[in-house]
């Protein structure tokens, strides 16, 4: 990747588990109200031991994840979504799969035209980041949870640190990034010395998912990212309903979400039926380049990266890319037509 192009502050990052892990909500199973926001704290950890559920057991549902980097907290228009994700879950599987929009990624945002994908965020809050990822990757998505990737490291320090495998390139910068982000944040974590598998901390994992100057970049900081999340998704998996309850009560004023908050204790009760065992990036097939002075990461073709994003998360091997996305990929295509990237 080239070094020059533009920093991505944070990107995919963990943003995530405070979604998947704690935030998630009626998104994987059963109650169709809002019922529980009425009940309080010390009911719901009642009743989440006791109180049988209806699990669902067929169908799939799908929603954004947006992490944005606000030093302000501004969670909504105006802040850049530096993170994107769409999430599925399989009901009748029981998997969750998660796919990564590269922020760089050249999309046809409403109003805007063609540019790159975080910025529809900006210039429209999660309402237009919705619509963009719909239009361009034939989504129906309505569902969004925002997180500020400053709160994250918190939540791992609450879930008590995950394991990491990190390797001697990466010890190479990881201590960089945890000196800035002490500083930051107040925090006094240590330095990693040493390579190999290893309890981080919350601080020592953000600064594992900022590393992007080893072999790979941007793309392999991504990979870097996914790999923190499934990390804590599986710690979290660990953790009874009552700890999990806990983490929620301090983080449901950090993020924005058109979830209600009542809809958040469901998930917690049955979150290690679920598996999420895999996470990709998008587009797979790529030209990194700049356009006008700028970097962008155009998909090779679009309507070819539809096709690969719908069979990885919905398992539809034959998918046939509606016209809308057609005519954006004909659009895109006249910037660039032959990758010069292609990612696993």
């Amino acid at each position: 990747m080239n070094s020059k192009r533009k920093k991505v502050i944070n990107g995919i990052l963990i943003a995530l588990i405070a979604v998947l892990c704690i935030v998630i909500v009626k998104v994987l199973f059963f109650t169709k109200d809002d019922k529980a926001a009425e009940m309080k704290e010390e009911q719901l950890k009642s009743e989440m031991t006791t109180e049988a559920h209806e699990e669902l057991t067929e169908g799939t549902e799908t929603f954004a994840i947006f992490g944005v980097d606000s030093r302000s907290k501004q969670l909504g228009k105006g802040t850049r979504s530096d993170s994107l994700m769409i999430a599925n879950v399989n009901h009748e599987t029981k998997e969750i799969k998660v796919a990564s929009v590269f922020r760089d990624c050249y999309v046809d945002i409403k109003g805007h035209g063609l540019d790159k994908i975080t910025h529809a965020h900006s210039f429209g809050g999660p309402e237009l980041a919705m619509d963009t990822l719909n239009r361009n990757f034939d989504l129906n998505i309505d569902k969004y949870i925002t997180v500020n990737f400053g709160n994250v490291a918190e939540v791992i320090d609450d879930l008590g640190g995950i394991q990491l495998d990190i390797t001697d390139s990466e010890v190479k910068y990881i201590n960089g990034y945890i000196d800035e982000i002490n500083k930051v944040d107040k925090t006094d974590s240590e330095h990693i010395t040493e390579a190999g598998t290893q309890k981080v901390d919350g601080t020592q994992a953000v600064a594992y998912s900022r590393i992007r100057y080893t072999a790979g970049g941007d793309y392999k900081r991504a990979e870097r990212q996914r790999t923190v999340l499934l990390k804590v998704f599986e710690t979290a998996k660990q953790k009874n309903p009552m700890e999990l309850i806990d983490i929620v009560n301090t983080m449901m004023d950090k993020i924005s979400t058109n979830y209600s908050s009542g809809e958040v204790t469901d998930i917690l009760a049955y979150l290690a039926k679920y598996n999420m065992e895999e996470t990709k990036g998008f587009p797979t097939k790529l030209w990194g380049g700049k356009i006008g002075g700028v970097w962008y990461g155009v998909p090779v073709t679009l309507e070819s990266n539809v096709k690969e994003l719908h069979k990885y998360l919905f398992n539809d091997k034959d998918y046939k890319p509606s016209s809308q996305v057609q005519e954006i990929s004909d659009r895109i295509s006249q910037v660039a037509s032959t990758p010069n990237e292609e990612l696993e």
